[in-house]
């Protein structure tokens, strides 16, 4: 299974993982220039936008690794434009990861919170 396969995957999986657990998922792979969203779900009144990072093994540096500040980033960014395209400005939003290492399911919520730079 080639990288990009891999990643569809895993955000189907994950997909299911967080429909099983209770929360919408109303969108998928919205991206802009600046960022991109893998899965933008409901969780009640917040708007939730998750990574999901997939590996077929355990190794380092591990997925969790792979969520760099750069990347937070640029996942509030793309965060930020879905809220404003969607006219959402001040609902509450969270972002939470989704971790597949060697077939086991890790759902990190609020994994990381906006910075404080930028307002919604």
């Amino acid at each position: 299974m080639n990288t990009q396969s891999l990643g569809a995957w895993g955000e189907a999986q994950a997909a299911r993982y967080l429909e099983a657990h209770g929360l919408e998922v109303v969108g998928t792979h919205y991206r802009q220039k600046w960022g991109e969203l893998d899965l933008i779900c409901r969780d009640g009144a917040a708007w939730v936008f998750v990574e999901v990072k997939t590996r077929t093994m355990r190794y380092e540096p591990s997925a969790l690794d792979a969520i760099t500040p750069r990347k937070r980033m640029r996942i509030a960014r793309a965060a930020m434009s879905y809220m404003k395209w969607k006219r959402l400005e001040g609902r509450p939003m969270r972002f939470d990861l989704v971790l597949i290492e060697a077939g086991e399911i890790e759902w990190i919520q609020d994994a990381f919170e906006l910075p404080a730079s930028y307002t919604c």
